[in-house]
């Protein structure tokens, strides 16, 4: 029987050869580079705001200057938490390859949770912390104490990794939980609320005096500072390796539910539109009948009507800059979130849809039709913005129609680019489609600036409601080829169908 430490450099091994083996390998190391790329501009301004706090904590006289870092845990913790959405996959995510081996049960998942507490992304906020312990902390208060001070850092960076693995998992497994943030935030920022007397004023003093003596025991080697600490780790990480074992069994082992099909025909209107027409009805069932899709665009649906009542009935963004930008980002998520995988839900069947004449590319003209018409949803939410004078009915028009033309027209350009599957309904031991193509990195960076940099370019020769009139006309002109470019991508796709449907069936 292999042990843990005879297992891991098995499986490390296995995951770089996954890795090199991947369909997508040439496009995800462009965006592996970009990824990079990115992680060093962040690592470039964590350290830029670890010599700014450094320079005024040499100054401070009321408390330490270790002290005075940890005042700031609150912050740190809640960036990192939400940072980690971006960047760090759960365990359940990476293990369906090996869960039917003669493995015990317990062990991939243990792997796959070590290794993502030594993951170099841990790593990252230490870059905030470091180069203030030099400048502020070590001549100060000697080694000892500054090594104390980053290892602290270092375990409350692994709880909240664990932490972060915890709620993506149930997430994943209902929205709803995304409620639970509520009282985890409020039990961070609680000495924000609580005096010593227990009546509820809000003080950030004491917020920051709260995590100062916090980070006073710490550094200092208080026994039962740091005891809490490490017990808060081995439950947390206990609680998440049973979390993962749970929802990932469950899922292998869950039977498939008898799928009832209504007699009755629904939006029998589309009867004239032929196959066109079923393909638009089939992309309305795949939303309510798989887990997955459904998930995303509830959750698009959810962005825009909170941002739209932002938008509405706050002054967060008033300024006519942020208004144009919180416009087109309302009316570009649904292809940001949806239509820039086309085709990567259909791979798990793509090989049925080679085989019609001409399929694809009414499966296509379906899509663009049906990711048009849901444009009026934001539509309709963002026109109290007109009412209350936040924005014009032309700039919502014009806003509306680049997206339907330009926007739409870019994200259906990966039609022919997309070779990875995305699971339908698995959610732990699916393999997760995200971003790992330079293209849907380049396209959806263009989706949400070309417009606005058009309007800014437009109102330098002419006044804004001209500017917004070219847009509603370029919009407007792509929406009427839409034939043409659409024909395009099916003739490119065709030509490459066999490599395309070569690699879906990989990665199913």
């Amino acid at each position: 029987m292999l042990t843990i430490r005879q297992l891991y450099p098995i499986l490390r091994k296995h995951q770089k050869l996954s890795e090199r083996r991947s369909p997508m390998l040439t496009q995800g190391k462009v965006a592996k580079f970009m990824a990079l790329l990115m992680m060093a501009l962040l690592v470039m301004y964590l350290i830029g705001i670890s010599i700014s706090l450094a320079l005024i904590a040499t100054d401070l006289r009321s408390m330490t200057a270790y002290e005075f870092m940890y005042a700031f845990l609150p912050f740190t913790m809640t960036l990192d938490f939400f940072a980690r959405f971006m960047m760090q996959q759960t365990p359940s995510q990476q293990v369906k390859p090996y869960v039917l081996l003669p493995i015990p049960r317990y062990t991939c998942i243990d792997f796959f949770i070590i290794r993502s507490l030594l993951s170099y992304g841990n790593l990252v906020m230490m870059f905030l912390y470091v180069p203030f312990a030099i400048m502020a902390v070590i001549f100060a208060e000697g080694i000892g104490l500054t090594m104390l001070f980053l290892l602290g850092f270092y375990i409350i960076e692994l709880i909240i990794s664990q932490a972060y693995s915890i709620f993506r998992t149930l997430v994943s497994h209902n929205m709803l939980y995304w409620i639970c943030i509520v009282p985890i935030l409020a039990l961070v920022a609680s000495p924000l609320f609580f005096n010593a007397d227990w009546s509820l004023t809000v003080s950030f003093d004491r917020l920051f005096r709260g995590y100062s003596h916090l980070g006073g025991w710490i550094c200092r080697g208080n026994a039962i500072a740091w005891s809490v600490i490490f017990i808060l780790l081995a439950i947390i990480a206990f609680a998440n390796r049973c979390l993962q074992h749970k929802f990932v069994y469950a899922e292998l082992s869950r039977e498939e539910k008898a799928i009832k099909v209504s007699t009755s025909k629904r939006m029998s209107f589309m009867d004239k539109w032929g196959v066109i027409g079923e393909f638009i009805r089939l992309e309305t069932f795949s939303i309510r009948r798989n887990k997955n899709v459904r998930k995303t665009f509830i959750s698009a649906n959810l962005i825009v009507l909170m941002f739209s009542l932002i938008c509405s009935f706050t002054s967060a963004y008033d300024e006519l800059g942020m208004v144009r930008f919180w416009l087109i980002y309302n009316f570009a998520i649904y292809g940001a979130m949806l239509l820039l995988r086309v085709m990567t839900f259909e791979g798990n069947y793509i090989e049925r849809l080679m085989m019609g004449h001409h399929t694809i590319e009414k499966l296509l003209t379906a899509k663009y039709y049906f990711f048009s018409a849901i444009l009026l949803f934001p539509f309709v939410l963002m026109l109290p913005m007109v009412f209350t004078g936040k924005a014009s009915l032309l700039m919502l028009f014009a806003y509306m129609a680049f997206t339907a033309g330009v926007d739409n027209f870019l994200f259906m350009q990966l039609a022919v680019y997309n070779k990875q599957t995305s699971p339908l309904n698995q959610k732990f031991t699916g393999k997760m489609m995200v971003e790992n193509s330079w293209i849907m990195i380049f396209i959806e960076i263009l989706a949400f600036t070309v417009p606005l940099l058009l309007v800014k370019i437009f109102m330098i020769f002419a006044s804004e409601d001209t500017a917004y009139l070219i847009l509603l006309a370029i919009g407007l002109i792509f929406i009427g080829t839409h034939r043409l470019w659409l024909g395009n991508i099916y003739k490119r796709l065709n030509a490459r169908k066999y490599e395309n449907i070569e690699a879906m069936m990989a990665t199913r």
